[in-house]
């Protein structure tokens, strides 16, 4: 009987059973590895609303949720495309998630922070007992 495809639709290659999953769009049970999943940004304010609080200054969280989904729901959502046949054998890699860019600027790891010079103790007897 001739294969469909050359991974036979999973990950798992020959590795026996493995854990079950939930599709998050119907709750159909998935194996682990033939479940699409995919990582999309999430944030809990509106879109229209979340341009006017970050003009203001405010900043808005942005939460990354992993959904879970099986075949055909994949299919019915777009994620995934029905292919011609000759293409199934043909490995397809999924778009990954936008990288986070963050807005605020940590100090440099390899640039060492400029330290205050501590004042010695004649200048602390010029400025008197209060220390000003």
């Amino acid at each position: 009987m001739p294969k469909k495809r050359k991974n036979r639709g999973r990950h798992k290659g020959d590795k026996g059973k493995e854990p079950m999953v939930y599709c998050d769009n119907c709750g159909k049970l998935v194996p682990r590895s033939k479940a699409v999943r995919v990582t999309v940004p999430y944030s809990p304010v509106p879109a229209d609303l979340a341009r006017e609080l970050e003009k203001q200054g405010a900043i808005v969280p942005r939460y990354y949720v992993t959904k879970t989904y099986c075949i055909n729901c994949a299919i019915y959502l777009g994620i995934l495309k029905v292919r011609a046949e000759d293409e199934r054998k043909r490995k397809v890699t999924l778009t990954k998630a936008p990288v986070r860019k963050e807005t605020i600027t940590a100090p440099s790891v390899n640039k060492p922070a400029q330290a205050q010079p501590t004042p010695t103790t004649q200048q602390a007897n010029e400025r008197g007992p209060t220390g000003s």
